[in-house]
């Protein structure tokens, strides 16, 4: 991938990036996995940017570029994930001042994208070669106890990991 290539990645990444970095995860994938890095690669490379403080479209730009171009692709692929939505602010600012439209028309747009965006990053996650009725058990039950109960997500969380690390020391999955 040629620089210019990377930066303009990144760009899109960040014009798409309303919802947060989950809804650019599958676009990511899609772009970089074939060209630069392998699925495991990639798997990584998510786990570390979210782990990592600040935005995971932003640690995910500086760590990619870093991989394909040293310090100058993580700076420019840096530069190019923030300079939409920094024009854009610039641009609602300036152009919010002279207009009046209907903010909640925008609102619902925008959420319906990243819906979209959201689903098509799951779609992306979810491993196509296994298919374990245990693990989708696990996940169906973890998406119930944060959606339906007051329980913290960290701990549904930190459950999943540990049921899964019992049933692999068991040889269950």
């Amino acid at each position: 991938m040629g620089l210019l290539d990377l930066v303009w990645l990144f760009f899109k990444v960040g014009a798409m990036a309303f919802g947060g970095g989950w809804t650019i995860v599958g676009l990511i994938k899609m772009e970089a996995v074939p060209r630069i890095m392998s699925e495991a690669d990639f798997s990584s490379m998510v786990a570390i940017a979210q782990a990592t403080p600040g935005p995971l479209a932003l640690n995910a730009a500086t760590m990619l570029g870093f991989k394909t171009w040293g310090f100058p692709g993580a700076f420019l692929a840096t530069l190019a994930v923030i300079a939409f939505p920094t024009a854009a602010i610039a641009m609602a600012g300036m152009i919010g001042k002279h207009l009046k439209f209907n903010s909640g028309a925008l609102d619902q747009s925008l959420k319906t994208g990243t819906l979209a965006m959201m689903i098509m990053t799951l779609w992306f996650l979810i491993p196509k070669d296994v298919f374990n009725p245990i693990m989708t058990g696990i996940g169906v039950l973890s998406f119930v106890l944060c959606s339906f109960t007051k329980l913290n997500p960290l701990w549904v969380i930190f459950g999943a990991a540990f049921l899964n690390l019992i049933l692999k020391l068991f040889n269950l999955v």
